[in-house]
């Protein structure tokens, strides 16, 4: 694969290499966004014409009917297009919810749960991709449907007045999320829900510096990296190995998830496997090592810069310059598949 990219265009594919599905933290502007979605285009489009499988395409070599599912408009983000490439046999957006529950302007979570119940229902292998809308920022769209049940402390507030509305429709999705475990609990089909959130809501920093009780500028490497996690779990309907207090970056999320569904994995997903027992998050502030310490990348030693020199290497050439030989790394052979 040959990707002829401008200079701009570069830089936003870097962004994309290294901060996943963290974008929407750092980023602010819609032309920025237009950016993203025309180099995501490029890459999507090429790495389907050159077989290089995503996860939906893995699983759909397995047998498994792929439905990508987001209950707002098609034209978020160029979606269309992109799941077209990413494999997926379906798409469902806000018009395929049968009579949706709102809250404030968009389409709740128990309506977006009640939509996969019936997709599963319906189908008899499914792999689905889900991308909720409830909680879109911002936090002051009024409180259509939605509970005042979050007070903060008159010093938060004070910081950003939106940030009780975020938390309201935090407790809310727990309430649906409970619906969604306890559904599946009660289903003989075997199921694995592997559940992540993108971003932290983009509140006021000095919501923020409250929190840390320091100035944003004055926070530690751990620190800043605690502004860039979200919560994630793997949940299973039959017993599965449990873990706890797992550090991940999203780079490493589609290993972890096709390992548990067994799935196979390409030669570049095995590499990820390998690299995540040395650097278990890679981000574009900072990296957390195998026995737990936050590091910037001028401490890390000789193995760890290695494998990231490495990773780096393979991002490139799987993305922007796959010649014949590297292929194998990167794409399915049709007896693996």
């Amino acid at each position: 694969m040959n990707l002829e990219l401008s200079q701009k265009q570069f830089r936003r594919l870097l962004d994309l290499v290294y901060i996943g599905n963290w974008i929407l933290n750092s980023t602010r502007g819609d032309q920025r966004f237009t950016d993203y979605d025309e180099v995501e285009s490029l890459l999507f489009g090429k790495a389907a014409l050159e077989g290089m499988p995503s996860l939906a395409a893995l699983a759909g070599a397995q047998g498994y009917e792929t439905t990508a599912f987001h209950p707002y408009k098609s034209s978020g983000w160029n979606r269309v297009l992109a799941y077209q490439y990413l494999s997926f046999d379906h798409q469902l957006y806000q018009e395929d919810v049968e009579n949706p529950w709102y809250i404030r302007h968009y389409i709740s979570d128990l309506s977006d749960y009640d939509t996969i119940f019936d997709v599963t229902q319906a189908q008899d292998t499914t792999f689905l991709f889900n991308v909720t809308m409830q909680n879109h920022s911002g936090y002051a769209q009024g409180w259509n449907n939605l509970e005042r049940t979050i007070d903060l402390p008159a010093e938060l507030t004070r910081t950003d007045s939106s940030a009780e509305q975020y938390f309201a429709l935090a407790r809310e999705s727990d309430n649906a999320l409970r619906e969604l475990i306890t559904y599946y609990s009660n289903v003989d089909e075997p199921t694995l829900v592997v559940f992540f959130g993108d971003h932290q809501p983009p509140l006021k920093n000095a919501f923020y510096e409250v929190l840390y009780g320091k100035k944003l500028s004055e926070r530690t490497t751990e620190e800043v990296m605690q502004q860039y996690a979200v919560p994630f779990f793997i949940w299973a309907n039959y017993d599965i190995e449990e873990q706890e207090d797992v550090v991940i970056s999203p780079n490493y999320l589609g290993v972890l998830t096709a390992q548990m569904a067994g799935l196979p994995l390409t030669g570049y997903m095995n590499f990820l496997s390998q690299m995540y027992e040395v650097l278990p998050a890679i981000t574009p502030v900072g990296f957390v090592t195998a026995d737990g310490q936050f590091v910037e990348e001028e401490e890390l030693n000789e193995e760890q810069q290695a494998w990231l020199d490495t990773y780096e290497i393979l991002n490139y050439c799987g993305m922007v310059d796959l010649f014949d030989e590297a292929r194998p790394m990167f794409c399915m052979d049709s007896e693996t598949e």
